[in-house]
C-alpha cells in the first residue's frame, strides 16, 4: 500500500531524471570538456556500493605508473562554503567531506567543490588524469571512461526509483556506462544466477575482490587482524549499507576468534557529534568513520581494499589512450 502511494512521486522523479540527462545527451545544453583524460566512477543508486574504494584503487594504480591522478569530488556534506577546497592543503575532514579526506589520507590528491569543470581547470598543471568521484549523474562533464559500480547484493535491475526504491535514474540508464565493476559478490548465494542476468546487459564487466589488510588505530597505524583475537568489540558504522559491513565483521569474527558485543547503525556520513564511546570497551568501525573519531584510542577501523583484475586496467588503458602504453 505504501509503495502505491509513493509510486506517482517516483514517476515524477524519474521524468525529472530523464529530462536532466536528455538535455545534455541531445546537445540542447553543451557538455564541458577538460583538456585531460577523465574517468568517472559512479552508480545508479543512492547508498554505498564501493565507489570510494574503487576510486582509491584506480588512483593508486595510476600513481604506480607515474601518472598523476586528481580526484574531483563534490564533497558531500562538507561544512566549508568555499567554491573549492584542496583537501591535502586544509587537512580537515569537515571542510572536505569524510570520503574525500579519506582519499587524501591514502595519498591521493582531491579537490572538492560543486563546479568540477572549473576546479579541474584550476588543477590542470597537477593532473594527468581526473577521476570524478560519484560522477555517473554528473553528465555535464565529458568523460573518456564511464564506470558503473554495481553492488551484487543490490543490483539496479532489482531496484526502483526514489522514493519507492534507491535508484537515482531509471534502470535503462545503465546503457551510458562503458563498463561495470561488480562489488560484494562474496555475499551472493546464487552467483550463477547473478552473472547470467548481468551478461544480458552486454557490457564489459569486472569483479572487484575484497582484501582485508588489518585494523587501523587512531594514528593510522596498521595492525594485524589477529590483534582482535579473544577480544570483545562493539561494531558501528555510518555507511550507505551498514548491514553489509556488519556481515563482513561477523565473518571475520568467526575466522579470527573475536566476539561482537554489540552492533550500532548510524546514518550515512554521520558526524558523531553526540557519540561518546565507553572508554572501557573496544570499538571497530570503518576507515570513513574513523577519520571523524581520531581523538579516541579505543576505536579501530577495519582496513581493506578492492582489488581490480588486470583485465580491467587493460580495458581502461585502451579507452584512455587507445593503446597499452602504461
Amino acid at each position: 500500500m505504501f509503495r502505491k502511494i509513493l509510486f506517482p512521486v517516483s514517476l515524477l522523479y524519474g521524468l525529472g531524471a530523464i529530462f536532466r540527462r536528455f538535455i545534455y545527451e541531445t546537445g540542447l545544453r553543451k557538455k564541458k570538456t577538460l583538456p585531460k583524460k577523465v574517468i568517472s566512477v559512479g552508480n545508479l543508486s543512492v547508498g554505498g556500493s564501493g565507489k570510494t574504494p574503487i576510486t582509491i584503487e584506480i588512483a593508486s594504480y595510476l600513481k604506480s605508473k607515474s601518472i598523476k591522478p586528481v580526484v574531483l569530488s563534490r564533497g558531500y556534506k562538507r561544512k566549508s562554503k568555499e567554491d573549492y577546497v584542496v583537501c591535502s592543503e586544509v587537512k580537515d575532514w569537515e571542510k572536505c567531506g569524510d570520503e574525500p579526506y579519506l582519499m587524501t589520507l591514502k595519498g591521493i590528491e582531491v579537490v572538492v567543490g560543486k563546479n568540477r569543470y572549473k576546479n579541474g581547470l584550476l588543477y590542470l598543471d597537477k593532473a594527468d588524469v581526473f577521476i570524478l568521484d560519484d560522477g555517473y549523474q554528473h553528465f555535464q562533464l565529458e568523460r573518456d571512461l564511464n564506470i558503473l559500480v554495481i553492488d551484487a547484493t543490490k543490483p539496479f535491475w532489482k531496484d526502483s526509483l526514489i522514493p519507492v526504491g534507491n535508484l537515482r535514474e531509471p534502470k535503462s540508464f545503465y546503457r551510458f556506462a562503458d563498463c561495470f565493476i561488480i562489488t560484494r559478490t562474496e555475499f551472493l548465494q546464487k552467483q550463477e544466477d547473478f552473472f547470467k542476468k548481468l551478461k544480458t546487459y552486454k557490457k564489459p564487466f569486472f569483479v572487484a575482490e575484497s582484501q582485508f589488510e588489518g585494523v587501523l588505530d587512531n594514528s593510522w597505524k596498521l595492525h594485524s587482524i589477529d590483534f582482535l583475537k579473544g577480544k570483545k568489540v562493539v561494531v558501528f558504522a555510518g555507511l550507505g549499507n551498514n548491514q553489509q559491513f556488519f556481515k563482513t565483521v561477523e565473518n571475520l569474527s568467526t575466522a579470527y576468534g573475536f566476539l561482537i558485543e554489540k552492533k550500532i547503525s548510524f546514518p550515512d556520513h554521520y558526524h558523531y557529534e553526540d557519540f561518546t564511546p565507553d572508554k572501557r570497551k573496544l570499538y571497530l568501525t570503518t576507515e570513513k568513520d574513523l577519520v571523524k573519531l581520531k581523538n579516541y584510542d579505543n576505536i579501530y577501523a577495519l582496513s581493506y581494499r578492492l582489488n581490480l583484475p588486470k583485465e580491467f586496467y587493460e580495458f581502461m588503458e585502451g579507452k584512455l589512450w587507445r593503446t597499452k602504453t602504461l
